[in-house]
């Protein structure tokens, strides 16, 4: 997808204001949540965010990567919307947001969430959805929902203990803490820290090195990451095995 592309699929829906705006550079889609002065997360952005998503997946697409803009990633859902829906709506709203982070964490190219700020909530979810979160130095993170009678409902109860533990996802949950980076990292929260100045220079060139690689086999290793919880441990193996036999092939059938 071409930048003119980009910003003529971005005016596809002029009825409403738009919560994400979206730019490519060197085959990387960049999506900057866009919806001051927080960066919250009403219904609309989820349709959005599935438009981009199925734009993403044609070829000139090599990985997507997902931001805020300003000062912060996201301070999570639309509370105010959520309040004023009836419960049918709010509960179509909460399960159109569930697919569509489904749809990332099963996405076939790399996923990245560069957490540029604030990333609370709903917005955290989101993060964890992604293939892979680095973020700058003054992110903070957390999911305080239990503190206002709410619990994370877009997957992140789950994301979480796998990405870091039960026993540490529990306890981030149920106590509502607030994650500054270093802590991040070493919770495997994040996978990388970069210096504010420059942030989306430094991300880009991460997501460069990723996409150094053949793309079928970043593409392998990520859908077996999706399935590495298998219980079936001989399934899993087989997967592996299938994946690496279909990849030498190929390998042999280029060189």
């Amino acid at each position: 997808m071409t930048m003119d592309q980009a910003n003529n699929a971005d005016k596809a829906d002029n009825t409403e204001n738009r919560c994400i705006s979206a730019a490519t550079e060197s085959h990387i889609l960049i999506l900057s949540i866009d919806n001051p002065p927080n960066n919250t997360l009403p219904a609309r952005f989820f349709r959005e965010l599935h438009h981009w998503f199925q734009q993403a997946e044609g070829p000139d697409v090599q990985a997507v990567v997902i931001t805020g803009q300003g000062r912060s990633f996201s301070k999570g859902a639309d509370l105010a919307e959520l309040n004023g829906a009836s419960p049918m709506l709010e509960e179509t709203a909460v399960l159109q947001a569930n697919r569509v982070f489904d749809l990332i964490a099963r996405f076939p190219k790399p996923v990245v969430a560069a957490i540029n700020g604030a990333c609370f909530g709903g917005g955290l979810e989101l993060a964890l959805a992604c293939h892979l979160r680095v973020c700058s130095e003054k992110a903070l993170l957390g999911l305080p929902e239990v503190s206002i009678g709410l619990i994370p409902g877009l997957g992140g109860i789950s994301r979480l203990a796998s990405v870091i533990g039960r026993a540490k996802a529990l306890e981030m949950i149920l106590l509502g803490d607030m994650i500054p980076a270093a802590r991040a990292l070493d919770l495997n929260l994040v996978s990388r820290i970069f210096p504010r100045k420059d942030f989306m220079i430094q991300v880009l060139n991460f997501v460069r090195i990723v996409l150094s690689a053949p793309p079928a086999a970043v593409s392998a290793v990520i859908e077996l990451f999706r399935n590495i919880d298998d219980p079936d441990s001989e399934r899993f193996a087989r997967a592996c095995a299938e994946a690496f036999c279909r990849l030498a092939r190929g390998r042999v059938t280029t060189s």
